[in-house]
């Protein structure tokens, strides 16, 4: 039976959400863990350091990977010569950070050399396995690319919480981090090999680099937003204060990672196959977004009325300043999820200097929000932060529309009924949270809160929301459940008619 391409896009989602579940509970608990070993600043020490190294990342990735990914037609010339472009931006990458380590790191407010050092070296590594990775993404191998990731992250936090318990401090997060990339370029090398040569045919180059520079450019604005309050609150607020907020940060990451992270590494090769069909896209995005929000939404007032115990039971008692700029940006959330269907979609269509423009306005937002917000400590930093996610959506929200002629209005009907339903659970969670907050033990507080703004949500969707949803909508919501049913439940062949 052939396998269609709704099909793999399907069970990409299936494998990626299967095994982002796994990833997701494997840090949480590697999180749990390792936040009651080390102390906010060393956090903040590594925190430091990934702000150099996220930002070398660009540069070595030139976006080879996504060019590859987006272009219809591959020939081997062109797959040698994004491996051969990939190994020596790699190479360039790490030589430039070892020679001027001593002056970068003061870029940051870090006096951590050797640190930055040693951590660079992960270009050179990734850089043999940059092209496999993205073949299987073009490919749509997510089941594999789960599996790669998941271990990954498993073998991460063993090797961080075993050397924090050596007693090696911030030194457990690096090495785990090294080690870990050596197993994922491995995996993926094996996984998908590739004829290694070291070639590079002009016109591959030149394509290849114009639309990687366009990239490249706009993942540098994308960076100096997503690293540009780290920034701000490691020059001038400290490398304590930005272990509370990166903590912060990253319980924001675990539902953006899990849920759009996922829908956006299986739309990406998806749309760019219907790069032409604006129908087709429009569709997707519109009930996506829905879709998102339908999850977004329950999972940010559940943070808003028990912040302070998911705190504790995620980070410990000694976190207690992450509580407040964690429920700030939290609101956020929505926002963040749908943005990254937008970034797949502009991507896919090859609008990648439109999608820099678009990045740059949010980099601005973020830096000078930023110095704005240290006024009040990293809690005002997590507001002008959130302000910027949400205005960055929405202005790639009118770039979509441009592209493929989605209208604003449209979508807003779509999310109508969603977001009235929300305002209303949201008032009766508020009113029970003074009830909840009275049992005993964060955990049971947060896990009574959870259940109980789950079923409200399961049932307004059931008897509210997919009544009051568009004809698309109801209809997206049947072919999900037929394709769950037809290919996850087992048919039972002696079943009596």
């Amino acid at each position: 039976m052939k396998v269609t391409n709704k099909d793999k896009a399907f069970l990409g989602v299936y494998w990626m959400t299967i095994m982002g579940v796994a990833s997701v509970v494997i840090k949480l608990l590697i999180t749990m863990i390792l936040s009651r070993l080390l102390l906010p600043e060393q956090f903040g020490q590594v925190a430091t350091i990934q702000i150099i190294i996220s930002f070398a990342e660009i540069f070595w990735l030139m976006g080879v990977g996504s060019a590859i990914v987006q272009k219809k037609q591959l020939s081997e010339n062109y797959i040698a010569t994004g491996n051969t472009l990939n190994l020596i931006l790699g190479l360039i990458i790490y030589v430039t950070i070892f020679v001027f380590a001593s002056f970068i790191v003061g870029i940051v407010g870090s006096d951590d050399i050797t640190m930055l050092r040693v951590l660079s070296i992960v270009f050179v590594i990734h850089s043999f396995s940059g092209v496999s990775e993205a073949l299987l993404q073009k490919e749509m191998q997510f089941k594999v690319i789960s599996i790669i990731n998941t271990l990954a992250a498993l073998i991460n936090g063993a090797v961080a919480i075993i050397l924090a318990f050596k007693g090696f401090g911030a030194w457990s997060l690096v090495v785990a981090q090294i080690i870990s990339v050596m197993l994922q370029t491995v995996l993926s090398i094996i996984y998908k090999p590739i004829k290694f040569r070291l070639k590079i045919e002009k016109e591959s180059a030149k394509e290849l680099l114009n639309f990687g520079t366009g990239y490249a450019l706009s993942k540098v604005f994308n960076n100096i937003a997503s690293q540009g309050d780290y920034f701000v609150v490691s020059q001038t607020l400290g490398s304590e204060a930005l272990g509370f907020y990166s903590r912060a940060y990253q319980l924001l990451q675990v539902p953006t990672n899990l849920i759009a992270t996922v829908m956006e590494r299986v739309l990406f090769p998806l749309l760019a196959m219907y790069q032409d069909e604006h129908e087709k896209i429009r569709y997707v995005v519109m009930n996506l977004t829905a879709l998102i929000a339908i999850l977004a939404f329950p999972i940010t007032i559940v943070s808003l009325t028990m912040g302070a115990d998911l705190v504790q039971v995620v980070l410990g008692p000694k976190w207690e300043e992450t509580i407040l700029p964690f429920k700030i940006l939290i609101i956020s959330l929505f926002f963040r999820m749908a943005y990254k269907i937008g970034d797949a979609l502009v991507r896919s269509l090859g609008a990648v200097y439109k999608r820099l423009l678009v990045q740059i306005a949010y980099a601005t937002l973020v830096i000078g929000g930023a110095y704005i917000g240290k006024e009040w400590g990293i809690a005002g930093v997590a507001l002008t932060t959130t302000i910027a996610i949400i205005i960055n959506y929405l202005i790639m929200t009118v770039l979509i529309g441009h592209l493929v002629e989605l209208k604003l209005r449209e979508l807003l009907g779509y999310l109508t009924p969603i977001i009235m339903v929300s305002i209303v659970i949201g008032g009766i969670s508020y009113l029970i949270s003074s009830f909840v907050t009275l049992l005993p033990y964060a955990l049971v507080r947060l896990s009574v809160m959870t259940l109980a703004v789950g079923f409200m949500y399961i049932f307004a969707f059931k008897f509210v929301i997919i009544k009051y949803m568009p004809e698309d909508f109801r209809g997206f919501i049947k072919i999900i459940k037929h394709q769950t049913i037809t290919k996850f439940v087992p048919k039972n062949k002696n079943r009596n008619n």
